[in-house]
């Protein structure tokens, strides 16, 4: 794994020497939005001086560039063929993180933000690592490897998820009524108690894993939308099918490739 960080400052310089102006300006306006371009042009100048440092850039007519090796780690970023996006909830729910997967004529790159997204933080990884990093963030446990039809828990028509994440989302601990609801709809199993119950301790908020491809205009159109909730024994994960009803089933790795296999991106 080839990892390389850039601050804020580093990275807006980066896509300016690239000539990706429109990025940067977009960092810089997220960022510095009262930044006036003698400060920019200041700033830019600090940043230059921190990568020539780092020997990451090299004078060409007079102007400082990235060096080939680094130049590819922000095209990626600034125009990938596929990504696949995962974000997680903290412990306690506070606040959400995520990680992404960029992927470019053959090559991955992970993208991670870090210090209170200070610092960019992208590695070039191979394909067979992809699933060891995704199992690391979501902190997956003991992940059985296959799936079959028999795995799914319970199946949800759209507007009845919507319906069970509302009855959740409005009180701190799992009532009986909601209980009595939904177990009377779809069956009495310990798994399906426990699956409400982790669903309800988290008030309904899930974590996700999304990929999507960009179009012509470099805009991305959504693939594949996995939603997953982690719980006290088991972690689960919902799953759309062809009807786009949603399957609520046990985490496991033949999920997780099958959306990196929808994408394009990775071998079944």
């Amino acid at each position: 794994m080839d990892t390389i960080q850039f601050s804020i400052e580093e990275l807006i310089f980066s896509f300016y020497s690239e000539g990706l102006f429109e990025q940067g300006i977009s960092i810089k306006e997220a960022y510095f939005p009262e930044l006036q371009d003698s400060e920019l042009k200041l700033m830019l100048e600090f940043a230059s001086r921190s990568l020539l440092a780092k020997d990451m850039i090299k004078e060409v007519e007079n102007q400082y560039k990235l060096k080939d090796e680094f130049a590819a780690y922000i095209h990626t970023l600034n125009y990938a063929e596929y990504t696949v996006k995962a974000s997680k909830h903290h412990f306690d729910l506070s606040g959400e993180e995520s990680i992404s997967f960029h992927f470019k004529s053959g090559e991955v790159y992970l993208h991670k933000v870090l210090f209170e997204n200070q610092v960019h933080s992208i590695s070039k990884i191979s394909e067979e690592e992809i699933l060891s990093v995704i199992n690391k963030f979501y902190n997956f446990q003991n992940l059985q490897i296959s799936e079959s039809e028999s795995d799914v828990l319970v199946q949800l028509k759209s507007e009845e998820f919507e319906e069970l994440l509302e009855d959740v989302s409005r009180t701190d601990s799992l009532l009986e009524s909601i209980v009595e609801k939904w177990i009377t709809e779809k069956g009495h199993s310990s798994s399906i108690f426990e699956f409400l119950n982790d669903l309800s301790n988290r008030n309904g908020k899930m974590d996700s894993l999304i990929s999507f491809k960009y179009d012509s205009e470099n805009k991305p159109n959504l693939m594949d939308l996995y939603f997953i909730i982690p719980g006290k024994k088991e972690c689960w994960i919902a799953t759309r099918n062809n009807d786009l009803d949603l399957n609520i089933k046990r985490v496991n790795e033949s999920s997780i490739r099958t959306l990196l296999f929808k994408s394009g991106i990775h071998s079944a």
